[in-house]
């Protein structure tokens, strides 16, 4: 699997308390186009990215788009943030650890 293009479409949720940092598309192999990549920034994994999902039932979420092994997981993570960190300059958020800043801890 060879991902020819990335294209990143960021946005700003954590004001709002959100944790979608972006959208992203990929291309493979430069004959399939993949949409609705998240890239999502966990305060204890940094920058992740979730796969395009559709809610069934009201009761979960299904993946609609999945790798199928670890490395094809690996090289979508990768391309993604790579470019995002490039189009954004992300730098990880400065949070305090767990007990500092805070009153009484």
């Amino acid at each position: 699997m060879n991902i020819t293009a990335v294209r990143i479409f960021p946005f700003e949720t954590r004001e709002a308390g959100g944790r979608t940092l972006a959208y992203a598309e990929i291309e493979v192999d430069g004959a399939l186009l993949v949409r609705g990549l998240r890239v999502v920034e966990s305060e204890s994994r940094g920058l992740f990215v979730g796969f395009p999902a559709q809610r069934v039932r009201r009761e979960r979420l299904v993946e609609l788009v999945v790798p199928l092994t670890r490395e094809a997981r690996r090289a979508v993570r990768e391309a993604v943030i790579e470019e995002y960190k490039r189009v954004t300059g992300w730098q990880p958020s400065a949070r305090p650890p767990v007990g500092e800043g805070c009153v009484g801890g």
